[in-house]
């Protein structure tokens, strides 16, 4: 199969990446390029990502083969970094900003506004791997 193992995913990441960005710049009203590169958001475009590699690979190498059980726990661990762990952090830094914000005798300036939202929620991370596996699946029909 060659390539498309890695075209395909990386298409479909960006895809998904533009899909995000055009959902931010509705909902606000405002299109921005940071909403190209920032994090969390519907639908997870790291979700995307690796459940595209996952069927990339269980079409090219079959469900039994290493790369797909390699694939597999990638994906794993890319969506419980999405789930959990960006997710705390964003949590996180929501609470430190509240601190900071509400602390008296401390020079603000010196502590940045931290990010809130850098993970994704149980429904973008579906979203996002649904739309990985769909649009994988129509370019491998389109490329057999």
């Amino acid at each position: 199969m060659g390539y498309p193992i890695v075209f395909i995913p990386v298409a479909v990441g960006c895809m998904v990446q533009f899909i995000k960005f055009t959902l931010s710049t509705i909902k606000s009203g405002k299109m921005k390029v940071e909403y190209i590169f920032r994090p969390g958001h519907m639908p997870s475009a790291h979700s995307a990502f690796v459940v595209s590699l996952v069927t990339v690979v269980a079409n090219s190498d079959g469900i039994s083969s290493t790369t797909f059980a390699i694939s597999v726990v990638l994906a794993y661990i890319v969506i419980y970094d999405a789930l959990i762990i960006r997710t705390n952090i964003g949590y996180n830094g929501k609470i430190i900003n509240k601190l900071v914000k509400e602390s008296s005798g401390i020079k603000k300036e010196n502590y940045p506004v931290m990010k809130e939202v850098m993970g994704h929620n149980f429904w973008e991370v579906i979203i996002g791997s649904v739309l990985g596996f769909v649009f994988s699946v129509l370019f491998l029909i389109m490329l057999q």
